[in-house]
């Protein structure tokens, strides 16, 4: 019974500890680790981060989501690198994780004298945690052909002299394998906003427009340890020493999860409980009670201990 009341002593001490040590909650959640910008007309914030003003030995947001700044012209635009390529930025969607972008070699966002675009490669996501939108339907580019098959349309402005050029929507690749008998000198697949294909129905002719809205991402967490920092209302990031970090919105940093003072007013409850049964005399409680309060008693305190052994204040970080 001894041994029961010092470890309920500790239980209702210990979430007073570290209480005093925990910095105060601010009244909305700054994540002071974590700023957000504005490019031009597009608000950058997590998960991406600013390639050209965030210390890149610390970064919020997800890794590969670094977002430049272009500012050698007026207005200034931002752009993501995937790949080797780089994407005009329209827009960041945070309600429905999506990001809206549109290959830089045919973006009319810097003006310039090609007004017959030709797209010169793929799409490549790598292994970074995106996702090509369902909104998106495939166009499929062949270039510099002796032939082409009904369903493909000419891009009349693209030059000639080695042969025609041709794109058309794709629905199955088993239209791909129409192609082979046109000796075609390349080819190649991006993405576009399937409802911009209705707005400029005329490929031949409004292939820029079509281009030029874009095409939308989505992004996804795939990482168990982001995944367990984002659940505890963290966001994730990463440091070039230590790893993986978790940022708490008071402004503090973790290799796991952002601890919650709720969770520590609940074990101070749960605590009171326990104290309040045992005070009755032992006359009234059966060992079978005895031996519930002493598991429910030891599982509070490796509960508290636990989180607390994931929490860092940034004070002790390097």
């Amino acid at each position: 019974m001894t041994h029961l009341l010092s470890l309920l002593l500790l239980l209702l001490l210990l979430p007073f500890f570290f209480l005093t040590a925990l910095p105060a909650q601010p009244d909305s959640s700054t994540y002071t680790n974590c700023p957000s910008y504005k490019c031009g007309d597009v608000n950058i914030s997590y998960p991406f981060w600013m390639m050209d003003r965030d210390d890149p030995a610390q970064v919020c947001g997800y890794q590969g989501f670094g977002i430049n700044c272009v500012d050698n012209h007026e207005p200034s635009y931002p752009e993501i690198t995937l790949g080797h390529d780089s994407y005009y930025v329209h827009n960041i969607d945070h309600g429905n994780r999506s990001i809206l972008l549109s290959d830089s070699d045919v973006s009319s966002v810097v003006p310039g004298p090609n007004k017959c675009p030709r797209v010169l490669h793929g799409i490549d996501l790598e292994t970074l945690p995106l996702n090509f939108s369902m909104l998106n339907v495939n166009l499929s580019f062949h270039y510099h052909c002796n032939g082409f098959p009904s369903f493909a349309t000419e891009i009349q402005c693209l030059e000639k002299t080695q042969g025609k050029s041709y794109v058309h929507v794709m629905h199955s690749s088993i239209e791909e394998t129409d192609w082979d008998a046109y000796s075609c000198a390349d080819q190649v697949v991006t993405a576009v906003i399937g409802e911009h294909i209705h707005m400029f129905p005329d490929l031949s002719r409004q292939l820029g427009e079509i281009l030029d809205k874009g095409f939308q991402l989505q992004w996804r967490m795939d990482d168990d340890d982001c995944e367990n920092c984002e659940d505890s209302g963290g966001r994730c990031g990463n440091h070039s020493t230590t790893g993986f970090m978790c940022f708490c919105s008071d402004g503090t940093t973790t290799r796991g999860q952002c601890i919650s003072k709720v969770s520590i007013f609940t074990t101070m409850f749960l605590s009171l409980i326990i104290f309040t049964q045992l005070s009755q005399p032992l006359r009234l409680l059966s060992h079978d009670s005895i031996d519930k309060l002493s598991f429910l008693g030891f599982t509070l305190v490796s509960s508290l201990m636990n989180s607390v052994s994931r929490f860092t204040p940034s004070v002790f970080r390097e």
